[in-house]
Order: C-alpha cells, then sequence, then structure tokens
C-alpha cells in the first residue's frame, strides 16, 4: 500500500482519522488510518483491549465513530441516517461472527436466502437456486434442509459464511470465526474465506488473535492502545508472533513506566 490518500480511491474500505471513545475515558481507538484495496484480505491483531472489535463495529457501521471518516466502497458513512446505514449494511456488507447468529426457526437454506429476503427479493426457485449454490461452494448443499442445530460447530460457521457471501458484499467482517473451532475445522473456514478473495474477488477484514489464522491473509494489521502499531505483508507465523510479542512488550513496559 502507498498513502491513504492515493488508495483511498476506489478502496473497498477507508478509516480516515478514526476515534471512538467511550464516556469520555481513553479512546478505544484513536486516530486510525487504514485502507483494504477491493479484493485483500486483512487481518486485524492486537491483544485484548487494543481496539480490534471496536475497529470492526465502527468499520462495518455497526457504531459511529466519534471522529473521522469511514468510507465502504466510496460512500462515507457519516453521510447515512439510520435507515440508510441498515440498507448498506443489508446490501453491501457480509458478516461472520463467532457467535453466527443463525435463526434456529430456520432450516440451513432458508439461513442463508435470509438476507436476499431482507432485500427485498421474492421467494422462489430463483432464490432457492442462490441459495444451493452458495451452499455448494460451502460443502454443504446436502444439509440444506436440516435445522442448524443438527450441524456441527465447524459446519454452522460454513453456513454463516455462504450466508455472508451470498448477496455478493463489497466486505465481508469475520470477528473471531474461528475462535470455537479445532485447528483442522478452523483452516477449512479460513480456506474458504481466502477462495472468497481469490476467487470470487470479495475483500475479507478478519479479526483475530490467532497468530495462525493471519497466516490466510494478505495483510496482518497490529492493534495497540487503539493505534495502529505495525503492518505486514503476507504474514507469516513467526512474524505475527514476533509482532504481537513487541507489542505486549512494549505494553508492558508503558505500565511500568507509569
Amino acid at each position: 500500500m502507498t498513502t491513504t490518500a492515493v488508495t483511498e480511491n476506489g478502496a473497498a474500505l477507508a478509516l480516515t482519522g478514526v476515534s471512538r471513545t467511550y464516556g469520555g475515558g481513553t479512546p478505544a481507538l484513536d486516530g486510525v488510518d487504514l485502507v483494504v484495496p477491493r479484493g485483500r484480505f486483512v487481518a486485524v491483531m492486537g491483544r485484548s483491549g487494543s481496539g480490534k472489535s471496536t475497529l470492526l463495529r465502527c468499520a462495518a457501521g455497526l457504531e459511529r465513530p466519534t471522529a473521522g471518516r469511514v468510507r465502504i466502497g466510496g460512500t462515507d458513512l457519516a453521510t447515512l441516517k439510520a435507515a440508510g446505514l441498515t440498507r448498506l449494511r443489508r446490501d453491501r456488507i457480509g458478516f461472520v461472527f463467532q457467535s453466527l447468529n443463525l435463526v434456529s426457526a430456520l432450516n440451513v437454506r432458508e439461513n442463508v436466502t435470509l438476507p436476499l429476503l431482507l432485500a427485498g427479493a421474492r421467494e422462489g426457485r430463483a432464490l432457492d437456486a442462490r441459495a444451493l449454490a452458495g451452499l455448494d461452494a460451502v460443502g454443504l448443499a446436502d444439509r440444506a434442509e436440516d435445522r442448524p442445530e443438527s450441524l456441527s460447530g465447524g459446519q454452522r460457521q460454513r453456513v454463516a459464511i455462504a450466508r455472508a457471501l451470498v448477496n455478493e458484499p463489497e466486505v465481508v467482517f469475520a470477528d473471531e470465526p474461528t475462535a470455537a473451532l479445532d485447528p483442522v475445522t478452523a483452516a477449512g473456514v479460513l480456506a474458504l474465506l481466502r477462495r472468497a478473495v481469490d476467487e470470487r474477488g470479495r475483500t475479507v477484514v478478519l479479526v483475530t488473535h490467532d497468530p495462525v489464522a493471519a497466516t490466510w491473509a494478505d495483510e496482518a494489521v497490529f492493534l495497540d492502545r487503539g493505534r495502529i502499531a505495525g503492518r505486514l505483508d503476507h504474514p507469516d507465523e513467526a512474524g505475527v508472533r514476533e509482532a504481537l510479542g513487541a507489542r505486549a512488550a512494549a505494553g508492558r513496559h508503558l505500565a511500568v513506566a507509569r
């Protein structure tokens, strides 16, 4: 990446000077600049309290920043009222969370079609075909009529990915999607996100604490006390662990100095 001013045009996601403070305390985010080009997989990392989840919520329009600007595909989120933000999240963003948020009253196919129905699509064969194509891409077309509770944790996460991708979003935000999964299942989930980038041109922003998960990304961005403290292109596990260790050591030294 070059500078924010150069790369922001045409970016999938751009944060400029974004800060978020709760109740007048220490900022959870403090002047963050981040540009994510289209078709890129970025992992956001940092120790607990570094601002990772706050960054995701502000970037996805789930919270308003205290200061700064967030743009998705050229749209400044500050110009949107509540209804406009809801439409943007529904039509242009995909979400994959650790908690999954699958609807237990719906079967797998119905869970995948839900974003399309909320966007105004009509029920019918065309809608079902899109859902089945999405489920086929994650290897679960044969479980379309099953309820989510009959699936394993990894299978439910794959359904969540199919649902996140069904409306062909500009950005997919994934918040610790593999935290509750075993290493083999986690690798399968991350491979699906990687394929969404490589084969479908999607943009993925992954919040994770896991150095292994970060190796699937094109870039790792490290947060410390609400600020971007470093970046690593084509991250490998050793490099990520070293960067996280350096950030943790800096935090301990700061605490001692205080």
